[in-house]
C-alpha cells in the first residue's frame, strides 16, 4: 500500500489524528516514531490504547522506523507516520525513509518558538531541519485537520524565517 501521511505533531497520537485524519485516510497502522516513547512501556501502552477500532498502533525508535514501515508497506499495509519534531523528521529522511510531503500539524508554543500559524510555532533549529527537508525536495505543508486549507510552510514564513 503506501505511506499515507507523514505528520509532525508534538502530541504525536491523539484524537485529532485518530479520528480526524484516521477517518479520512483509513490507515491500517499508525506509527509513532519517537525514541523516548519507544523506550517507555507506559507510553507505548498509552499510545497503543488510542488505536481506533480495527487499527494498529506501533511505537518505534527512530532507528527502527524506516525498515519497519517499508516492511509493512511491502506487506500491503497503509501507514500514517507521526513524528514529534522537525529534527526527527530530517533524521528519518536522511537515514533512508523517503517521503514527498511532510504535514505540519501541531508544534505548539514554548519558550523560544515564534508563532507562524495558530498550530505551528517554530524556533531556529526547527527552521534549519525543515530547510534541510525542503532542500531534499520535500514539500512542507501546514494543515491541522484534513478538511482545512493546506498552506506551504515557507510561503507562510516569508521573510520571518531569518527573524526566528
Amino acid at each position: 500500500m503506501s505511506l499515507l501521511l507523514v505528520r509532525i505533531d508534538d502530541r504525536l497520537l491523539h484524537g485529532q489524528v485518530t479520528q480526524g485524519w484516521g477517518s479520512v485516510l483509513k490507515p491500517d497502522r499508525f506509527v509513532v516514531a519517537n525514541d523516548a516513547a519507544a523506550g517507555s512501556d507506559w507510553e507505548k501502552e498509552m499510545y497503543e490504547a488510542t488505536a481506533p477500532e480495527g487499527g494498529l498502533v506501533s511505537v518505534l525508535s527512530l532507528s527502527e522506523t524506516g525498515d519497519r514501515i517499508r516492511e509493512w508497506i511491502e506487506a500491503g499495509e497503509s501507514v500514517v507516520l507521526l513524528i514529534e519534531n522537525p529534527e526527527d523528521a530530517l533524521t528519518l529522511y536522511q537515514t533512508g525513509l523517503k517521503f514527498e510531503v511532510l504535514n505540519m500539524g501541531g508544534l505548539h508554543h514554548r519558550d523560544g518558538r515564534k508563532r507562524i500559524l495558530p498550530y505551528v510555532c517554530l524556533d531556529a533549529d526547527d527552521i534549519v531541519a525543515l530547510e534541510g527537508l525542503r532542500d531534499h525536495g520535500v514539500m512542507i505543508e501546514c494543515a491541522d485537520v484534513p478538511n482545512c486549507e493546506r498552506k506551504d510552510l515557507f510561503a507562510c514564513l516569508g521573510s520571518t524565517a531569518s527573524g526566528i
